[in-house]
């Protein structure tokens, strides 16, 4: 352009919008514990958690789904007691809602 003005293209502000989807869709480490009996899904669950410590992750999901919440009551039990585990929280409605917990870890 001659007359030096910018074009509208040129000035990027951010897109809100597309950050809050960014935000959900992280690629963290996934356990699925679909099918599993709960002493094999706390196993699983405290060993990828101790992994992911090792790893420097920070975050991990844990996919029990809904069911009856036997599995996802005791899963949350066991993280409460885990001494790597910062805080927990279901997952957003998009990603999955309470059948899906995100575990914030110590690093």
């Amino acid at each position: 352009m001659a007359s030096g003005k910018r074009g509208r293209n040129s000035i990027r502000r951010p897109n809100r919008r597309a950050a809050a989807m960014w935000k959900h869709s992280r690629k963290f480490r996934e356990i699925d514990l679909h099918g599993m009996m709960v002493g094999d899904a706390i196993t699983r669950v405290s060993v990828a958690t101790d992994e992911a410590v090792k790893r420097r992750e920070v975050r991990i999901r844990i996919n029990h789904g809904k069911g009856t919440g036997t599995l996802r009551h005791e899963v949350r039990a066991m993280l409460r007691a885990h001494l790597a585990v910062r805080g927990y929280r279901p997952a957003p409605n998009e990603t999955g809602g309470d059948g899906v917990t995100e575990v914030d870890l110590r690093i």
